[in-house]
């Protein structure tokens, strides 16, 4: 198991896994017995990487686990699977209201990549419902929306009323919410009109890319998704990379359409700082050519600075890392701009 880590981060990178090999548990329960775990620390950040179904999975099958670790883990995965289940349905709901009503519309993230990539939707832990439509259709869709159940919040809805064809030029998407009956909760949707990647100058994602690119359908999901866990949260945690692995692995992709495209956007060196990762965590098979990237460039330097926000178990909004990121995507918009 690698080293540099704390004892935590090295069970929660070791516990990524679609199936629990024997390897696998003769490899923990060895570390178990040879380092001492600090066990709340290891459950704060199995809850701020949004692993612990992986964690539970693994740590069940392992006789050293405290049992009341293992009870307390087994709660919040009854939880959050019933809660992913739902979000499921309402997703399906949405999507389908959507259709029929003639919006076209992309999901992304979330609930899209439980459904669709990963081998058990109970592992992907999910928060809001993604989804993108045209700039045009956005005031449609919030009506619909609107008409059954959901509501803006506070902020939003003071833009819609003030005039919702503003909205459109001032905001890149708005938040809904439609409480859970009896359930004390809610459904969330962030429906975007416009995915900003740094700034709406630099680069902004949009239907229109889609509707551009329909042979391309993977592969720009896979620079949304870059954009957001990358680019935005620096791949601060790693169930970030978790989504990037299942919708690389077993898909057919263009390998160098897809380079291309990150290139022209500046987002391909954060992309590769992921694909390390995948390799790391998860044995990611990937092409010659783009194994040689990795090996010829300065990514393992990158992720290494990265990786350790993973030991912090809240957003590092404020690190160096965004200061530095800062800078390059300012450089990169300004020579872009010349």
């Amino acid at each position: 198991m690698k080293s540099g880590y704390s004892p935590e981060i090295i069970v929660l990178l070791h516990v990524c896994a679609a199936e629990i090999s024997e390897n696998k548990k003769l490899q923990l329960t060895h570390f178990l017995t040879q380092n001492q775990l600090n066990w709340d620390r290891l459950y704060t950040l199995a809850n701020w990487h949004r692993l612990t179904p992986f964690l539970y999975q693994m740590l069940q099958t392992i006789p050293e686990t405290p049992e009341s670790f293992l009870l307390k883990l087994r709660n919040d995965c009854q939880h959050s699977a019933i809660d992913t289940l739902l979000k499921q349905r309402e997703y399906h709901q949405v999507t389908e209201l959507l259709s029929n009503q003639g919006i076209e519309h992309i999901t992304y993230k979330g609930v899209y990549l439980a459904e669709h990539f990963y081998p058990t939707s109970s592992l992907r832990i999910c928060g809001d419902i993604d989804i993108l439509v045209a700039t045009e259709d956005a005031p449609k869709a919030i009506r619909l929306l609107q008409s059954h159940q959901y509501h803006l919040n506070q902020l939003h809805t003071r833009f819609w009323r003030h005039n919702e064809y503003s909205l459109l030029d001032d905001l890149p998407e708005v938040s809904l919410f439609k409480p859970f009956v009896g359930m004390g909760s809610q459904f969330d949707i962030d429906l975007h009109w416009s995915i900003v990647c740094f700034n709406k100058h630099y680069k902004s994602f949009k239907m229109s890319d889609f509707q551009a690119h329909p042979d391309f359908f993977a592969e720009l999901q896979v620079v949304l998704l870059v954009t957001h866990h990358g680019v935005t949260d620096l791949w601060q945690r790693i169930f970030y990379i978790n989504d990037l692995y299942f919708l690389l692995n077993d898909q057919t992709i263009d390998w160098t359409w897809l380079l291309q495209k990150l290139q022209s956007y500046g987002l391909e060196k954060t992309f590769l700082v992921g694909l390390h990762w995948c390799q790391q965590i998860w044995d990611l098979p990937l092409p010659p050519f783009v194994q040689a990237l990795l090996n010829a460039s300065d990514v393992c330097s990158i992720a290494g600075a990265y990786e350790k926000n993973w030991e912090v178990s809240h957003s590092m909004k404020d690190s160096n890392l965004v200061v530095t990121q800062l800078k390059f995507f300012t450089k990169a918009q300004t020579q872009v701009g010349k």
